[in-house]
């Protein structure tokens, strides 16, 4: 087509308007090749440019990690420098156990006469105060026990009479001194077989002392020997309980204790009154402070040693049989540390960033990583040992900001 075009337009047109289209033609040819070449320049520039701003890379060789912030990036991500300090930290051991009570706060609520339950009205969880009634019941042989000791009390009084006169008879040797014997031995029998159903009264809480043939009762209340809080209830109503029987089961909670398992092996570093920090299962931390105050004795299947600590404080997240993770410290050292935030944990490891070098033109933060070993965790600061080759005192540590620099790292990885 362009050849055919060119013939016509050669064999139509004079030679010079022909030149001059030939010229314009390259003319508009360069300009445009002249406009691509500028924006694969302009391209490569700003490709460059970022480059410069922010970069990160792997030494193949060593496997050192770096990554470089320009003075915005550095602002923005509020990066803060320090050193380690040495600080005094206990050196921890650690265990496992649970919160526990000593046995005499558990209590078993039993009656020492059966009968039949006719009013109960517990649930586990729920407080109790000391002397609250707990179970109602009913049995007839209350009211035999009630007879049993008005007539004895009857008995009684009749032979206190008839002591009496035999003593004055016996003074006056009208009667013989056996019939007196006899009727002071009967008279102490009932006196003992008194104070007996007195007693068997006494255990099922009714009083003799304001018992009369019209006030027996065929019930008696079972009160609440101790306060605390209700965890079980193994009967219901109309239900008949021996002495065998357990009623309710009370736990008080007013002096729980830690109990902890420490392996034979570390026992020896246990000591009376030594300070224990514990956490709960949902606590993320030990924060609960508790002091040993018996170590055990006998060593279990599992070659562990039962440790109780006493609490500092009890807190109603304070559940018996709780599992309960501590730290027992065993000595205090002075140790190197750093802020909690300066630990960038990742990947299952632990990482601080140094600062390598500040360029001036244009400002530029060159940043390394450095795996870690971090030890005692105490009041925000945690201890930390640092490769060899690297300078405590001369090397600043980012203490805050580093997930920023973690985060340009992933970054710069995926793209």
């Amino acid at each position: 087509m362009s050849f055919i075009t060119s013939r016509i337009f050669s064999s139509s047109l004079p030679v010079s308007i022909w030149n001059a289209l030939v010229l314009i033609t390259a003319i508009t040819g360069l300009v445009a090749c002249s406009s691509a070449a500028n924006k694969t320049d302009k391209a490569e520039i700003a490709s460059a440019t970022d480059s410069t701003a922010s970069t990160s890379k792997t030494d193949s060789a060593s496997g050192e990690v770096r990554v470089s912030l320009t003075q915005a990036q550095y602002t923005v991500a509020d990066i803060q420098l320090g050193q380690p300090t040495a600080r005094s930290l206990s050196t921890v051991l650690r265990a496992n156990g649970a919160i526990d009570v000593p046995a005499s706060n558990l209590v078993s609520v039993s009656v020492p006469f059966g009968g039949y339950i006719r009013k109960i009205d517990l649930e586990p969880g729920m407080r109790i105060q000391k002397g609250q009634t707990l179970v109602v019941l009913e049995n007839p042989d209350y009211i035999q026990l009630q007879q049993d000791y008005l007539e004895t009390k009857a008995k009684l009084e009749y032979a206190d009479l008839d002591y009496a006169r035999q003593e004055e008879l016996s003074r006056e040797n009208v009667n013989a001194l056996k019939t007196f014997q006899q009727t002071r031995s009967n008279r102490q029998s009932l006196q003992a077989q008194l104070a007996a159903a007195a007693q068997r009264l006494a255990i099922l809480r009714i009083n003799p002392a304001t018992l009369s043939p019209d006030r027996l009762t065929r019930t008696i209340t079972v009160p609440a020997p101790t306060s605390g809080y209700i965890t079980n209830v193994p009967v219901n109503t109309g239900r008949f309980v021996t002495p065998a029987d357990v009623l309710v089961e009370i736990t008080n909670v007013e002096h729980l204790h830690v109990r902890l398992n420490i392996f034979e092996k570390d026992i020896n570093q246990i000591r009376l009154g030594q300070a224990v920090r514990f956490g709960m299962g949902s606590d993320a931390s030990p924060i609960h402070k508790a002091d040993i105050f018996l170590i055990g004795k006998s060593i279990s299947a599992d070659r562990t040693i039962e440790v109780l600590a006493h609490p500092d404080d009890i807190k109603p997240i304070f559940i018996p049989g709780g599992y309960v993770f501590a730290q027992i410290d065993v000595k205090a050292q002075s140790l190197p540390t750093l802020p909690e935030s300066a630990i960038i944990g990742f990947g299952g490891k632990s990482y601080v960033y140094i600062l390598e070098k500040k360029e001036a033109q244009p400002v530029v933060y060159q940043f390394r990583q450095i795996e870690v070993r971090t030890g005692v965790r105490e009041n925000g600061f945690v201890a930390v040992s640092l490769p060899a080759a690297i300078d405590p005192a001369k090397t600043p540590v980012v203490i805050s900001g580093g997930y920023s620099l973690l985060s340009k790292l992933n970054n710069s990885e995926e793209e």
